[in-house]
């Protein structure tokens, strides 16, 4: 079985929600979407339930999903939790049959749970463009909307959208492609002028790029190569609290056998830190996924062991400035 696409999430109960997509291989017409309930530390956790069964069929779909995809969790200031997740969608022909057969055909749907992630509304869908998926965090804009990173498979390309998350459906409110690039899954942080750090996936495998994104003028701008290189992998990213970007990714151009951590302090030149996932033990490791909990430490899940299984990792500051050799 494969197990990728992960996404946490800290409950208003302090528990932890951990959801992925699982099935025989990507692709295919077996895999649902589990998820898995932990302790606020993450020492313990439920056996995985499935969220989203195969076959499922979101409203505005023209059809069910032919597979499932990337998941990304927010909860929102009323408890609530949302899932924005990738689906494959299915489109059947006379005499032909399935024509869809991988994320070239990709949509982004989302869905909302009161309850903590046990029990899930029927899905909407939110983008209906062929080859759209997700990966990242959603973040607030401070509004009450959220900053949505996607990407398109067919047209290699990132975009950031405007989401509202209110009500029964997620709704878009506007879409910024970042044209003329092929790179995609972006993950962002926060700047403290109220711009966004967007970091993105390098097909051709040069490194790891960076831009700058403001949502108040939907602009993009200072897109650069990093010092950091990119097998053709997701990365993750989060502020350490002290101005400075630290970037979850593999460092390597060629191979996922590790997830390492770099820090910077602006947000092109980093410097190398530690291994996150156990050389030799873990690897390929890839498809990080980060967030901050109310206690200051940051949760990390990510697919370990060739897609074997979904590791959990907690930190703390005191354990990242030993990771990158602070004197205290």
């Amino acid at each position: 079985m494969e197990n990728h696409g992960a996404a946490i999430a800290e409950l208003p109960s302090g528990a932890l929600l951990a959801c992925w997509y699982s099935g025989l291989h990507e692709e295919d017409r077996s895999v649902r979407i589990l998820c898995a309930r932990g302790s606020s530390e993450g020492g313990s956790w439920s056996q995985p339930w499935t969220a989203v069964a195969p076959g499922d069929q979101a409203i505005g779909a023209e059809a069910p999903d032919k597979s499932l995809g990337n998941v990304t969790l927010t909860v929102t200031p009323d408890g609530r939790v949302w899932m924005v997740h990738g689906v494959i969608q299915s489109r059947m022909l006379p005499l032909v049959g399935e024509i869809c057969h991988n994320w070239v055909c990709g949509r982004i749907d989302a869905r909302v749970s009161a309850d903590e992630g046990r029990t899930w509304s029927r899905a909407h869908r939110l983008v209906d463009v062929g080859g759209a998926l997700p990966r990242a965090e959603l973040k607030p804009l401070g509004d009450g909307d959220y900053l949505a990173p996607f990407y398109e498979e067919n047209a290699q390309r990132a975009f950031l959208a405007r989401v509202s998350l209110t009500g029964g459906a997620a709704a878009l409110h506007g879409v910024w492609p970042l044209d003329g690039r092929k790179l995609i899954q972006p993950a962002l942080a926060r700047q403290d002028d109220g711009r966004f750090r967007v970091y993105f996936r390098d097909q051709g495998r040069q490194g790891v790029y960076a831009g700058r994104f403001d949502p108040r003028t939907g602009a993009w701008s200072d897109v650069a190569l990093t010092n950091l290189p990119n097998p053709g992998a997701a990365v993750d990213v989060f502020n350490d609290g002290l101005g400075r970007f630290v970037l979850i990714y593999n460092p390597s151009n060629t191979t996922r056998d590790v997830l390492a951590l770099a820090r910077s302090a602006d947000g092109v030149h980093f410097t190398f830190g530690c291994d996150l996932s156990l050389p030799g033990l873990e690897g390929p490791a890839a498809y990080p996924s980060v967030t901050r909990g109310r206690d200051g430490a940051w949760r990390v899940v990510y697919s370990a062991n060739a897609k074997g299984r979904i590791k959990f990792v907690r930190f703390t500051s005191a354990w990242l400035a030993k990771c990158f050799g602070d004197k205290g």
